[in-house]
């Protein structure tokens, strides 16, 4: 009788002793605002350095424009680090950026930290974002 007693009070011990939580993983939700118009598609893509950035996409996420002209992307079980992000509005639904005459007045472009670059694009620098532990939220209002 001992013996089932013993174990008794470790199976309720056990059972009632808090495990401490596994690492979270980060996540970034990217919500994205002032679309121009309800049609086409929004493209989200994450770029995870320096030297990807605008070369290697390294996560993507696209999807319709909502009827309020925005689109939310959620990227999960990132690790912790730099990141920047580059949003697209493909108006016309072609598969391209149209940049307009000249490189102006075409389909909506942004990025994350809202850098608005006027002369060509921005550098990772400009637009890198740190994610940590848990979820990071950003929003990315297009031009």
């Amino acid at each position: 009788m001992p013996i089932l007693k013993i174990t008794s009070l470790l199976t309720s011990i056990l059972l009632f002793t808090p495990i401490p939580a596994s690492a979270e993983l980060a996540s970034l939700k990217v919500t994205v605002t002032d679309a121009a118009t309800t049609t086409g598609t929004i493209e989200v893509t994450l770029f995870d350095s320096s030297e990807s950035f605008l070369k290697e996409v390294f996560l993507q996420q696209s999807g319709k424009v909502g009827e309020n002209k925005t689109f939310v992307a959620e990227f999960a079980g990132l690790e912790e680090g730099e990141y920047a992000v580059v949003v697209v509005h493909d108006e016309n639904d072609s598969g391209a950026y149209d940049s307009g005459f000249l490189g102006f007045g075409g389909e909506s472009l942004g990025y994350s930290n809202n850098v608005r670059s006027l002369l060509g694009r921005p550098d990772f620098d400009e637009v890198k974002l740190s994610i940590g532990a848990g979820p990071t939220e950003i929003e990315i209002s297009l031009h």
